[in-house]
């Protein structure tokens, strides 16, 4: 893979690439930061590094060959500030805990946020504990500890998040905060006894980098139409906006990056029902609600006591919810939530067998979105190819002339998965007066996904999947993975 690296000459995108644990610990921090030196992938004699343009980088390379006795090779990055915000990312300031558990902790804290991790695993195996990291929604192993070292810091984390350290047989659910690379991370604990020993999931849930990257609704990844869509829909005064898609879907980033789009006029009200708050966000009061003492339905009802001008539900769980959500919609407030259903179509058959009327549904619904997340491609490995016949039938691209997709095949700088990022697949229903004539008949699931995607001829899932496909955007393997493609896509 050196070799095929260096033959290929590929501009490095940082933001892209995922710097492994190994390399960097052939590098010390002082030795990293003073020559500007980021390790990026060890194979076995080669060390792959990208360094910033100054005039004793060369000695930084040399001391380097002759501490580890390996071969370095530089890879091209013309971005200097990107690498030393990475240098500063991937070797953060020494723990003021240092060798002792908790500053082990902090150190895998910290890789989680380098590789922009969502959840960490500390997993108790028969020999070995393992540490793994879900990144772009699979997991991946980062590296392995011994039993005792897992055993000490699952002690440490436990009193960090108020649990009962003696309690080894039965499951504590908890949260944690602690400081890492310079900002406060919120982090849920769960922790649950195996046959090998306590095993603990950490699910991160804020960090200033993600929060930066909600700014905007143009980078969630929509189509030109399903983003003229959402914006249109976020114009109304009043309605309803529901967005549906399994765990991990990506929905509470498309919910944070409409508030967020909401609130640059500072002219509206805006408060936020959670559990949890998972991102801090400037200008709107977010309310944390404890399913156990406060239910959505309770503290919606409060809200509505403090004239918002919009509302934001984390989800409708429940047939009140949902009627005091669609109420509030008629009396002159713009509602925003999550509902569980399959698809877009799914979504108003759930409404209406949670009790909502057909009057009141297509009397609040503005619009509804269902959504997944698809893995974007590695730029480092990505290659074109022509698809195969099967292929061009199974995705209908048989009016686009001499069509290619890309093709991953994992490089080391993305771990070898051959993806880096991910972006949002969408399908949207606007609820407009032929769609409310269609509910109001008492029109069935086919009925109704013929009118909104067969006659109307915009995107589902799968033909937005496929667009993307064309575009670079992601695989024909993700769009596979996330969607059902058959007859009706």
């Amino acid at each position: 893979m050196v070799s095929e690296q260096s033959q290929k000459v590929i501009e490095i995108d940082i933001s892209r690439v995922i710097a492994s644990w190994e390399a960097l610990r052939q590098v010390p921090a002082a030795h990293a930061k003073r020559f500007g030196i980021l390790p990026i992938a060890w194979h076995g004699d080669h060390l792959q590094v990208v360094l910033c343009e100054q005039d004793n980088n060369l000695i930084g390379i040399t001391q380097i060959e002759a501490r580890t006795g390996l071969a370095v090779e530089v890879l091209p990055c013309s971005d200097q500030g990107a690498i030393r915000k990475a240098i500063e990312r991937y070797y953060p300031r020494a723990s003021q805990n240092e060798g002792t558990p908790l500053a082990m902790f902090e150190e895998i804290v910290n890789r989680a946020l380098q590789i922009r991790s969502s959840d960490i695993h500390l997993d108790p195996e028969d020999e070995r504990a393992c540490v793994r990291m879900r990144v772009d929604g699979l997991l991946r192993l980062d590296r392995e500890l011994a039993l005792e070292e897992l055993a000490e810091m699952v002690s440490a984390i436990k009193v960090a998040a108020g649990l009962d350290i003696a309690e080894r047989r039965a499951p504590q659910d908890g949260q944690i905060t602690i400081e890492s690379l310079g900002e406060e991370i919120s982090m849920r604990v769960a922790t649950i006894p195996t046959v090998n020993g306590e095993k603990v999931t950490l699910r991160i849930l804020a960090t200033a980098a993600v929060s930066e990257e909600l700014a905007d609704v143009s980078g969630l990844g929509m189509s030109p139409a399903h983003y003229r869509m959402y914006l249109e829909a976020l114009a109304n005064s009043h309605g309803v906006i529901l967005l549906s898609g399994p765990t991990g879907s990506g929905k509470t980033t498309t919910l944070y990056a409409a508030l967020r789009h909401l609130s640059k006029p500072g002219t509206h009200h805006i408060l936020s029902i959670e559990d949890p708050v998972e991102i801090p966000l400037g200008g709107i009061n977010q309310i944390h609600v404890d399913s156990e003492r406060v239910s959505f339905n309770k503290a919606l009802r409060s809200t509505l006591r403090h004239d918002p001008d919009i509302i934001m539900i984390g989800e409708i769980r429940d047939a009140e919810t949902a009627d005091v959500a669609v109420k509030s919609a008629l009396t002159g407030h713009l509602v925003l939530s999550t509902l569980h259903a399959n698809d877009s179509v799914g979504v108003v058959t759930r409404l209406l067998n949670l009790g909502v009327s057909p009057e009141l549904v297509t009397s609040s619904l503005r619009l509804v979105i269902a959504q997944r997340l698809v893995r974007r491609p590695c730029p480092h490995c990505m290659e074109w190819k022509s698809p195969e016949e099967t292929d061009i039938e199974e995705f209908r691209w048989q009016t686009i002339e001499n069509p290619k997709v890309p093709v991953v095949h994992g490089c080391s700088l993305c771990g070898q998965t051959g993806y880096a990022g991910r972006v949002g697949l969408y399908e949207m229903i606007k609820v407009d007066r032929g769609m409310r004539e269609l509910i109001s008949s008492g029109a069935n699931h086919d009925e109704i996904l013929n009118k909104a995607f067969q006659q109307r001829d915009m995107l589902t899932l799968a033909k937005d999947g496929a667009e993307k496909i064309l575009q670079g955007v992601t695989t024909m393997e993700e769009v596979r993975r996330v969607t059902y493609l058959g007859e009706d896509s």
